[in-house]
């Protein structure tokens, strides 16, 4: 699952919202932003749509949060 992980979030960084593929930039948020982290590294991806969303006030479905939640599970873990 790591693979595609990054492959989504490649894909959610070249897209833009200007094509059109609104659904499909929200759909590849919300993969990102569900996904329960398994390293630094995708933390850090994580963090990249996570601070935007929380810069613009958050998401109003909580999505954003429960990413934080799962950063914050996952780095208890390595404490």
């Amino acid at each position: 699952m790591v693979v595609a992980f990054h492959e989504t979030v490649e894909a959610y960084r070249t897209s833009t919202d200007t094509e059109g593929d609104h659904d499909v930039l929200e759909t590849l948020e919300r993969l990102i932003l569900d996904h329960t982290p398994q390293s630094i590294a995708e933390i850090v991806s994580m963090l990249g749509v996570i601070i935007p969303n929380v810069e613009l006030g958050g998401r109003g479905d909580g999505a954003d949060v429960a990413a934080l939640e799962n950063i914050q599970a996952y780095l208890q873990g390595l404490a």
